[in-house]
């Protein structure tokens, strides 16, 4: 009778860490990046400085002739010119891929 319930135990013992292995295997991990800034370099290349405005943080840029400037933006912002006080033409939503990149402001 000992052998049977030694036997038993044993089997139990091996069906659960078998089915707890099996069950780990099927999980899965993702990455996911909350709240990340993506850092967005904008050239002046023009022969004058240039505003923009970032509508999603709500600031302006001053980008002076020849400098680089960065600007911390979220996915989905909108970078406009800024003109006279006032939002001008949309230049560029920034996406993940624009991270760290440098623009340039007479491509855009």
């Amino acid at each position: 009778m000992k052998k049977i319930t030694i036997a038993l135990c044993l089997l139990s013992l091996l069906t659960v860490s078998v089915s707890a292995n099996h069950s780990t295997k099927n999980l899965s991990v993702k990455k996911v990046t909350v709240g990340a800034k993506i850092k967005i370099k904008i050239k002046n290349d023009t022969d004058d400085s240039f505003t923009v405005y970032n509508a999603g943080s709500g600031g302006s840029y001053n980008l002076t002739k020849g400098a680089t400037t960065a600007i911390s933006m979220d996915e989905g912002d909108k970078l406009y010119a800024y003109q006279g006080g006032k939002k001008g033409a949309l230049l560029l939503t920034a996406s993940a891929d624009m991270d760290g990149k440098v623009q340039m402001l007479s491509k855009l």
